[in-house]
């Protein structure tokens, strides 16, 4: 059953931005969740050629849908809204425990970068004290990362020493400094691989020392085993195909390969601060 979805239609691509039940019949469309990383239209466009490899292999429609904000999404992946996920490694740890089936991330591991504008006189974390940095969102594996780095490395602690500032999602953030309307921004390779040059090419970065498995893409056991089994096979050819091509080359991404035990329990301490007073929802 269908609960308050919202679709809209852009140059041919589908965006739900609330709740949406799922129709287990097979040529019901699949509704695969995006993260919300990047601007909708961007993400949309981004993984369209995602969705069609699946409709042409799978042989039935297949939906893109975002939430509205990191906190929306989260609830979304709760409430096992989508029948496929493209999600953050620490919330496809609460994915997991609530049922979905693990399939493949991407293989770049996840490693948070702090951006500057070109030119900048901050060249590493200790000179971030007393500037305003901005996040997508506190909620991000990118986020919650960096800032564990800046506090167990370098004694930095948000709000105390410097000034977090949420931006709704990375290609903002990455604006925001290249404009010069911030002194930094925490972020990431395939973020910064996903924003115009004229952008890119204005900033600056340097590495975080942590990492963290690439996104986490799972499904739904409501969908059955056999579909279950074909989204891992069509997933499995998708690097091969010109259309996995492009994708990965639009999106910084260096190919697929299946999730792992071990990447799930390596995400699984960033799941637990999810819930922190300081990243509830405002």
């Amino acid at each position: 059953m269908v609960v308050a979805v919202v679709a809209v239609a852009v140059s041919g691509l589908a965006v739900g931005a609330a709740k949406a039940g799922a129709d287990s019949a097979p040529t019901s469309p699949l509704r695969i969740g995006l993260l919300p990383t990047i601007a909708t239209l961007s993400l949309l466009r981004l993984y369209d050629p995602l969705r069609l490899h699946l409709q042409d292999s799978l042989g039935r429609p297949v939906e893109l849908y975002t939430s509205g904000s990191f906190h929306d999404y989260l609830d979304d992946v709760r409430e096992e809204t989508f029948d496929i996920i493209v999600t953050a490694p620490h919330f496809g740890v609460i994915a997991a425990d609530h049922g979905y089936v693990p399939l493949f991330r991407y293989k770049l591991e996840l490693r948070p970068l702090i951006i500057v504008p070109k030119g900048s006189d901050i060249r590493s974390a200790s000179q971030l004290r007393g500037k305003r940095v901005l996040t997508a969102d506190r909620l991000t594996a990118l986020s919650v990362v960096a800032e564990l780095w800046l506090r167990s490395d370098h004694g930095l602690v948000a709000g105390r020493d410097y000034q977090l500032v949420e931006a709704s999602n990375h290609s903002t953030a990455i604006r925001a400094v290249a404009l010069g309307e911030a002194d930094a921004a925490i972020s990431g390779r395939s973020p910064l691989a996903q924003v115009p040059p004229e952008i890119s090419g204005r900033v600056e970065t340097f590495e975080c020392r942590l990492t963290v498995p690439h996104q986490f893409t799972m499904a739904h056991p409501r969908l059955g085993a056999e579909t279950v089994e074909a989204i891992r096979r069509s997933l499995a050819a998708f690097d091969g195909t010109e259309r996995g091509k492009a994708f990965l080359k639009a999106g910084g991404f260096l190919g697929l390969i299946p999730i792992e035990f071990s990447d799930i329990e390596t995400a699984r301490p960033y799941a637990s601060v999810v819930d922190h007073p300081e990243r509830k929802r405002p």
